[in-house]
């Protein structure tokens, strides 16, 4: 008996498929990696490579230089602050010092919302902006833009990290940080073979597809993990209860959020103590590095910084908040932009493995956990509220008092129906966690900041307190 072709089913041989996995790691790696990023990349990373290294008096020389051509830009191109500079009665060309500087009113995150079109130059599509959308631990979701060159600052910056805390071009990395836009399934794990490094969505961490994590994880041998710490001690406690053991990886890449006390000890048992810290925003207007002596180091070349009290400079060591000014952003400038992050200067300490400034974060975001009776979740507070009462409330926060008990706390705006709207929350929440709490809406008029003047979605001491209590006896790394 004949059979049509079009019936007949080809698999590809094991051979073939390995094959054809090879030719595409050549295709992708063919070209040096620097040279798929560009000229443009490559003039700043050797820049920056070699500026690290000047005194303290030139990298504030350069810092200086860099900030007055952004205040001169702003001034000529950028509306917003051509009305602000006028308002004060200041022009660039008298800022002459720090004191000067700080005449130009701090902006605020609810002015970057309200003035949005007016911050943008008027030669904005000229720099080839990119969009940007804030994490909404400070706000729902704030929209700003970085220019090109930004764009390529950053990336020349991040690798000059990388370089100074032994991490190289296409050395394994593993990303576990955001959503795969890209991927059909989240439980897919690709590589990107241009950077080598494999990509795990945080949704697709959970208890039983935690071994299949736990085996490619480890097959992968990577030098590098960059991550959140909450979706990181997650993974790790998963595999706990799995009974997986751990298994070493040099430098843990922490960035995005707090590290708590707590993740850093989960972490240190599972992975190793090769935790290295990057302080930055996606709004860009800070970045600061930690290397191997644990300082964490401003990078002057890519943001002034200032820590202040009601508007004046803190002595080195005094709590301050954090503002912010990005240096290569002429697109959408944000000039003394207030991050809502609390920290302090320590100045130019002696023995410093380099001339910038350097600082310490006390306290800001965090990402928010609770405990179920099935473990450890990072809830999505914004989306189930907004589910049911989009645009009737001014913000919300949750707090997890017991295991079983989940409080609600909601200001809300004059279109909310007290009436039927808290019924209509408790029962969205319910859903959302599968009636593993039970749930309680309050009304408020205010919801308290933290220590570092942020608004916090989630508050847990059970979830802290599990972490703490997960950790193994003895805190010595993985051999």
């Amino acid at each position: 008996m004949k059979v049509a072709k079009s019936a007949v089913r080809h698999y590809p041989l094991p051979e073939m498929t390995s094959l054809i996995e090879t030719l595409r790691r050549v295709w992708h790696t063919a070209i040096p990696l620097p040279l798929r990023y560009g000229s443009k990349f490559r003039r700043l990373f050797h820049f920056l490579q070699e500026h690290q290294y000047g005194s303290r008096e030139e990298l504030a020389a350069f810092q200086w230089q860099q900030l007055k051509a952004l205040l001169a830009y702003a001034y000529d191109h950028v509306p917003y602050y051509r009305r602000t500079f006028d308002e004060v009665g200041l022009h660039p060309n008298d800022v002459k010092s720090p004191v000067d500087f700080r005449q130009i009113p701090i902006l605020h995150k609810e002015q970057v919302i309200t003035h949005g079109a007016e911050l943008k130059s008027d030669q904005f599509d000229r720099f080839d902006p990119i969009s940007t959308t804030t994490s909404a631990t400070t706000r729902d979701g704030l929209i700003t833009y970085r220019s090109l060159h930004l764009e390529h600052y950053r990336l020349a910056n991040a690798w000059r990290h990388y370089f100074n805390i032994g991490y190289r071009f296409r050395e394994p990395r593993v990303q576990l940080t955001v959503p795969l836009k890209f991927a059909s399934d989240s439980k897919e794990m690709p590589i990107d073979h241009k950077e080598n490094a494999l990509l795990i969505d945080p949704r697709s961490v959970t208890l039983e597809n935690s071994p299949r994590i736990y085996e490619r994880l480890k097959s992968f041998r990577p030098k590098l993990l960059y991550c959140q710490p909450a979706n990181v001690a997650i993974l790790i406690e998963y595999f706990r209860q799995r009974g997986l053991s751990p298994f070493p990886i040099p430098i843990i890449y922490s960035l995005g959020e707090k590290l708590y006390p707590e993740y850093r000890a989960l972490i240190t048992s599972f992975f190793g103590d090769g935790i290295i810290e990057y302080y930055g925003n996606r709004e860009n207007t800070i970045a600061s590095t930690q290397l191997y002596d644990g300082r964490m180091y401003i990078n002057s070349e890519y943001c002034y910084v200032e820590f202040l009290s009601s508007g004046a400079p803190c002595a080195d060591g005094t709590p301050s908040d954090i503002i912010t000014t990005s240096l290569q952003n002429y697109a959408f400038p944000l000039i003394r932009y207030h991050t809502e992050d609390l920290g302090a200067s320590h100045g130019y300490p002696e023995g410093a493995l380099r001339n910038y400034e350097t600082m310490e974060i006390i306290g800001g975001r965090g990402k928010d956990l609770l405990l179920t009776k099935s473990g450890l979740i990072v809830p999505q507070v914004l989306p189930v509220i907004e589910g049911v009462c989009a645009g009737k409330f001014k913000r919300v926060q949750l707090e997890q008092r017991s295991l079983d008990d989940l409080v609600v706390r909601v200001i809300p705006n004059e279109t909310f129906d007290q009436r039927h709207d808290p019924d209509r929350i408790e029962a969205a929440y319910r859903e959302y966690f599968q009636n593993q709490f039970k749930v309680e809406v309050e009304l408020v008029e205010r919801i308290d900041r933290t220590d570092s003047g942020k608004y916090k979605f989630v508050i847990s001491e059970p979830a802290m307190s599990y972490l703490r209590q997960s950790l193994p006896r003895s805190s010595d790394p993985p051999k």
